[in-house]
């Protein structure tokens, strides 16, 4: 069982991250910043976290997780009841539209965070995310019509796109979520399907 106390600082740290990310850019948060925030000293501090901006990923990965975990899922479901390419897509397409909520739900963090160029984690987080994402979908492509492709290269190529289109979005005017997933989803390469 968890000590409460831990559960709490984690808590803690947790609403001070988003709420200071959320004001400011990551690299400008200090340790100090957040510590005041939480209510806790520096030495706790350092036992959950290297930096603010390792704290705020910390935060953060979970959720995209959960999004790869039932993506995955319903792939997986998909795939054992013989569902058919026009069915995988819709799954890639909720699973793209889930991390946009997700990006969504912490747009004011995001907007500051991916240009930042003191800090990179956010950046680095979603790339991360969506490299781990490509290569699981890479790996599933039919052999047969796979092109001769080095697959943790073609799904990095394809995770910085994803960031990109994302930066590009948040940066740019207020544009639909689902235009951005519609352009997302039809600027895969020709293989991806």
């Amino acid at each position: 069982m968890v000590d409460a106390r831990i559960l709490h600082t984690t808590a803690a740290l947790r609403e001070a991250v988003l709420r200071l990310a959320a004001d400011r850019p990551v690299s400008e948060i200090t340790v100090a910043d957040v510590t005041r925030a939480a209510g806790i000293n520096r030495a706790t501090f350092y036992s959950h976290a290297v930096s603010p901006g390792s704290l705020l990923a910390d935060v953060l990965t979970p959720e995209l997780d959960r999004i790869r975990e039932d993506d995955a899922a319903a792939h997986r479901a998909a795939v054992e009841r013989g569902a058919g390419p026009e069915d995988l897509a819709a799954i890639t397409r909720r699973g793209i539209d889930a991390v946009i909520d997700h990006v969504t739900a912490h747009r004011d963090i995001y907007e500051r965070a991916l240009p930042d160029p003191n800090d990179g984690s956010l950046h680095r987080l979603l790339v991360d995310h969506f490299t781990v994402s490509s290569a699981m979908h890479i790996s599933e492509l039919d052999p047969a019509t796979k092109p001769d492709i080095i697959d943790d290269v073609a799904a990095g190529f394809v995770a910085q796109g994803f960031v990109g289109a994302i930066e590009a979005w948040l940066a740019g005017p207020r544009r639909s979520r689902r235009a951005l997933v519609a352009t997302i989803t039809q600027s895969f390469p020709a293989w991806w399907s």
